[in-house]
């Protein structure tokens, strides 16, 4: 029981200081503690909605690819679960109204799907596979969510500007783009041979300068929508 306590508060803690840092580069205008709770909770439910995806998906079409169960299993379907949690709870919400605030609703919902996963993986293998998660899963899905929250918000803008053609385009790029990162992570770690572990302790370190670089571009250049 004991054991299972400090896993579990393992677990949470890379959480913890992803959110705090998301939270404070929203610099204009903070989002309402209420709608930050709400998305968390929501990703923690788009957990849900991915085991009965996945099982659905398995009895339509139940092949066995590594790239198949990568890229659609679990890319697919675990970022189609958080963008649709994200997009039913904030795109007519009137607090969307900066670009940065997609980012940040982004990040709420997957690390609210990553508390879940990572508790249950860390009471599952143990210390060893809670600490490696911390430093690279739970940042990971971090990673894919801040590319969706950079193409949700830059998609909310052309709307707004009634731009609907690079809107729709941007959209699709909020799927696509974590969708193919995620499948490459999770491919790389269904690898045989050391090159795949290679590629991926590249792919991760790129991810960590890119994504950081990307978080405060986003932040110092943010602004609000026009919708008057």
């Amino acid at each position: 029981m004991f054991e299972n306590s400090m896993l579990i508060f393992i677990a949470i803690i890379p959480i913890t200081i992803l959110l705090k840092y998301i939270f404070d580069k929203d610099k204009i205008e903070k989002e309402p503690f209420p709608l930050l709770i709400r998305l968390f909770i929501m990703g923690i439910f788009s957990a849900a909605l991915v085991l009965l995806l996945t099982k659905s998906l398995h009895m339509i079409l139940p092949i066995q690819n590594g790239v198949y169960t990568s890229f659609v299993e679990v890319g697919f379907l675990e970022e189609i679960s958080k963008w649709i949690c994200v997009y039913l709870v904030t795109w007519k919400n009137k607090e969307f109204d900066y670009k940065f605030d997609a980012i940040v609703y982004c990040i709420f919902v997957s690390l609210g799907f990553a508390l879940i996963e990572n508790i249950g993986y860390s009471i599952t293998y143990g210390v060893a596979t809670c600490l490696l998660r911390a430093v690279i899963s739970v940042p990971g899905h971090a990673f894919f969510a801040i590319y969706m929250g950079y193409y949700l918000g830059m998609a909310k803008m052309a709307y707004t500007n009634y731009e609907n053609r690079t809107g729709s385009n941007y959209t699709m790029y909020s799927i696509l783009i974590p969708t193919f990162l995620h499948g490459i992570y999770n491919y790389c770690l269904l690898g045989e041979n050391d090159g795949f572990y290679i590629f991926f302790i590249i792919f991760i370190i790129s991810l960590y300068i890119l994504s950081f670089k990307t978080v405060n571009t986003f932040s110092n250049t943010d602004m609000a929508f026009h919708t008057e």
